[in-house]
């Protein structure tokens, strides 16, 4: 029988002791070489304190690799062995349009590039939507309660973050389903987590956004659900001035920013 991804991804975390997932947004680079090199570099530095890597498609295609730079990562990933089960690959692209184009883009996501899982944009609806859902052990990430100021704009407003928290319910059949929570929005993370107790949660906006850790923890009933993951990105990959780190020190100083961060964690769940 095919293990679900929600299953899979409580598996990994609870092999790991890590809730970690290290967001690699290389937005300072230039050139495709050096997006594949700073890849390489934080999957090393990192690999043994993540729990999944999550590549952001837009840095890539913005220095003109196409999303092909990003598929690239679960290969890097499987040069780097970080221990079994190795850690998840999670495509960020925020995906969704009508089916043919949702299965074209389900393909090259899952089957080409062999990602774990993805986020998707759920408001085109099922049909957008289901092309993804086809293999139970493939993850999507509905965007559902994002940590940036424009979630007031619709995903608050007339609590429509609610309704798609009952609809990604509905869709999660196979077990593959899971939900996008901004760390930044702690005060209605927990209406989500108590709609969707067995859903995943894919939690950005800790740091550089302003989200609280111990908040959003305590929102989501987190010691006691174990299927989420706590993104960082440019806390890891960037300096304490928002400057890119140099070739020279970055393997350092991102290997200790996740293992920090790792550490924040599991020491809040032990409490």
């Amino acid at each position: 029988m095919t293990e679900s991804f929600n299953d899979k991804l409580e598996r990994v975390v609870r092999a790991r002791g890590s809730h970690l997932c290290v967001g690699i947004d290389p937005d300072r680079q230039c050139s495709e070489p050096m997006m594949d090199a700073a890849c390489r570099i934080i999957i090393a530095a990192c690999g043994e304190y993540a729990a999944a890597f999550k590549p952001n498609a837009a840095f890539f295609e913005s220095a003109g690799c196409g999303g092909g730079g990003a598929y690239r990562v679960p290969s890097i990933i499987g040069e780097h062995p970080s221990g079994t089960p190795p850690p998840l690959t999670i495509f960020d692209g925020k995906r969704g349009d009508i089916g043919n184009s949702s299965a074209c883009y389900a393909r090259g996501i899952f089957d080409a590039a062999g990602f774990d899982a993805t986020t998707v944009n759920p408001l085109m609806g099922y049909d957008a939507v289901a092309p993804f859902l086809r293999d139970p052990s493939r993850g999507v990430f509905l965007l559902c309660l994002t940590s940036n100021p424009g979630a007031e704009d619709f995903l608050l407003k007339s609590e429509l973050y609610l309704r798609i928290a009952e609809k990604a319910v509905e869709w999660n059949r196979q077990g593959n389903v899971g939900l996008v929570v901004g760390a930044t929005q702690a005060t209605y993370a927990a209406a989500v987590r108590r709609i969707a107790p067995d859903l995943s949660l894919l939690i950005p906006g800790i740091g550089a956004q302003g989200g609280l850790l111990g908040e959003i923890l305590e929102a989501i009933d987190a010691r006691s659900n174990p299927r989420f993951l706590i993104n960082a990105s440019r806390s890891i990959m960037q300096d304490n001035h928002g400057q890119s780190r140099t070739s020279t020190d970055k393997h350092e100083s991102a290997a200790r920013a996740a293992r920090e961060l790792r550490g924040e964690i599991n020491d809040i769940l032990r409490q």
